[in-house]
């Protein structure tokens, strides 16, 4: 049905999936899916590199948005996700709102078991999301370095914090999926690069705890970005010796020292919790600051050095 020999496509879709009927928009969905949820699939292609297949796609994942997500908009994004197009829809949706529905559609797969008739449709492994689609948010990160140190220290006219967060949010949620995604716990580079960005954020403006700001109400969205950057060194430096003497190197273990206050005090004192296990250099370093003050004997307790 869906083939550039055929006068339904795209004419007759893209009319249907951005007309007014909810259940018209949820048949052209379900079609898309059967022809697209596969690699090697023509249809699939056209959609991907044609200006009206990428408006498409555009107009299914908007479908997709909560509380009016429709079932086979759903499944049809997630199909793109599965058949290891989840790159070319990223950069189909970039700059418009459907990006962060896109997210969200990938944070929801990692997050949840495939129901039984998800299972049916993708088959039991191809459920799962490429680890290609990780690496390539990773990559993201690396590549908008600058960016997230301009958002974190507050710097003006700075755009895209929501996709930010939440493209670092999936990265902190990943990397502690051990057993499914390793390549991406494992990668040393990912890692030295989010070391780098916490130390330079850190650089630029230090944290400082504010009671009378705190007691106030909360300001923790402002830690958003510190808090996810933190989530992802301690998950990758989870029995990882490799990845606790690196940290140590780069001056990691000192910068997440000073977040122990009440705005991320628990994911801070976790991450220290990872980088000092089994590592006697790096609780050398945690004590030699007590000694010198420069930690306190309560947060020395709640780390485990004493």
């Amino acid at each position: 049905v869906v083939s550039t020999q055929s006068t339904c496509f795209p004419v007759m879709f893209t009319i249907l999936i951005d007309g007014i009927d909810k259940q018209s928009r949820n048949y052209v969905c379900s079609v898309l899916f059967n022809c697209t949820a596969w690699n090697g699939s023509q249809a699939l292609q056209e959609l991907i590199t044609t200006d009206e297949g990428k408006a498409i796609v555009r107009s299914g994942v908007g479908l997709c948005e909560q509380p009016n997500c429709l079932e086979w908009a759903q499944l049809f994004v997630e199909g793109l996700i599965c058949a290891e197009r989840f790159i070319q829809v990223f950069e189909i949706c970039e700059g418009t709102p459907q990006l962060l529905t896109l997210l969200e559609i990938l944070e929801e797969k990692i997050r949840t078991s495939p129901t039984p008739m998800k299972k049916e449709l993708f088959g039991e492994i191809e459920s799962a999301v490429p680890v290609t689609t990780f690496l390539f948010l990773a990559k993201t990160m690396a590549h908008n370095r600058q960016h997230i140190i301009d958002m974190a220290t507050g710097k003006e006219g700075v755009e895209g914090s929501a996709v930010t967060v939440r493209i670092l949010h999936l990265l902190a949620n990943v990397t502690g999926l051990f057993e499914q995604y390793d390549r991406i716990a494992a990668n040393t580079p990912f890692l030295e690069c989010a070391v780098k960005i916490l130390n330079e954020i850190n650089s630029v403006e230090p944290i400082k705890f504010d009671r009378e700001k705190y007691e106030a109400g909360p300001e923790g969205g402002k830690f958003a970005i510190r808090k996810e950057l933190i989530r992802i060194i301690s998950n990758m430096c989870c029995k990882r010796r490799n990845h606790q003497d690196k940290v140590r190197h780069l001056g990691g273990i000192q910068t997440i020292l000073s977040h122990c206050n009440p705005y991320i005090m628990e994911w801070s004192i976790f991450a220290l919790r990872m980088l000092l296990e089994g590592n006697e250099e790096n609780q050398e370093i945690v004590k030699g600051l007590k000694a010198l003050g420069k930690v306190s004997e309560l947060d020395a307790r709640k780390i485990g050095v004493l």
